[in-house]
């Protein structure tokens, strides 16, 4: 089962229903969906739930949770309405600031994983009384974290552009910690990358068990043309079959506790 753990729901007329279409052309068996927040473009969590509570076969819905402006209790109750994990991205302080450690201690209990924007965050419209600090989103923000919290399971999206470093390190080191290499559709930061640097990264055994296929999505457009970039790029790491069974499905179908078949 092919597993795509990290794309966005635009504010599409019928996004939804014509994703779900558009699934089997791309190579899809199961999708999670998010929003990134207003200020993004995205629609609200409720919408994304909504998709998935009309397509489960298809859609998981990941929980937004806006550290620093939304309260810790949310955390209960969304697990409780049926997301599937959690978003999160644009601290108000760094990811191991104290003041966020009731959110992961919450998002710990529940069980379900939490995918985080790790790196530089792309040019957004600023919002009155917001900052945008793109240090306070490096991997390294996370190390206490997961230390902190060894039943959470925390997803770095973007492996942390352009930290690559830390964000290959911590996965090394952290039984808890993953990553995603999901960029621009066209391949973003990925594409002046060439496989030694993947293997660089990702050199001590098992080390590709912690990383998740993901296309990061925008645009229900952008779908297929980002899946056939990841393709690529892992078809050029002549990978074991086994390997890319788990990059692909095998790894999101055990965070997300669902079948891998």
């Amino acid at each position: 089962m092919v597993i795509d753990f990290h794309a966005h729901y635009p504010k599409e007329d019928n996004f939804a229903a014509r994703l779900v279409q558009m699934l089997p052309r791309a190579g899809i068996d199961h999708i999670c969906l998010c929003s990134a927040g207003e200020q993004f473009g995205h629609a609200p969590n409720d919408t994304v739930l909504a998709a998935a509570r009309a397509y489960p076969e298809k859609i998981s819905a990941l929980a937004l949770i806006e550290l620093g402006i939304d309260p810790p209790e949310l955390v209960e109750r969304y697990a409780s309405e049926g997301y599937a994990g959690f978003k999160t991205t644009n601290p108000t302080a760094p990811y191991d600031s104290e003041e966020f450690f009731p959110f992961y201690e919450r998002m710990e209990r529940t069980g379900l994983p939490v995918l985080v924007h790790t790196g530089i965050l792309m040019r957004i419209e600023p919002r009155p009384g917001r900052r945008v600090n793109s240090n306070w989103m490096r991997p390294i923000c996370l190390d206490s974290v997961v230390r902190s919290f060894p039943q959470l399971n925390v997803v770095a999206a973007h492996m942390g552009v352009p930290w690559h470093e830390e964000a290959s390190m911590l996965a090394r080191m952290h039984p808890n910690f993953y990553l995603d290499l999901t960029g621009a559709w066209w391949g973003g930061w990925r594409a002046n990358k060439t496989p030694e640097f993947y293997r660089y990264h990702f050199f001590w055994e098992g080390a590709w068990e912690k990383v998740l296929f993901g296309t990061d999505i925008l645009r229900l457009d952008e779908l297929i043309p980002s899946k056939q970039f990841h393709d690529s790029m892992i078809d050029s790491l002549e990978l074991p079959r086994e390997t890319v069974d788990k990059i692909y499905g095998g790894t999101a179908a055990r965070l997300l506790h669902r079948p891998s078949e």
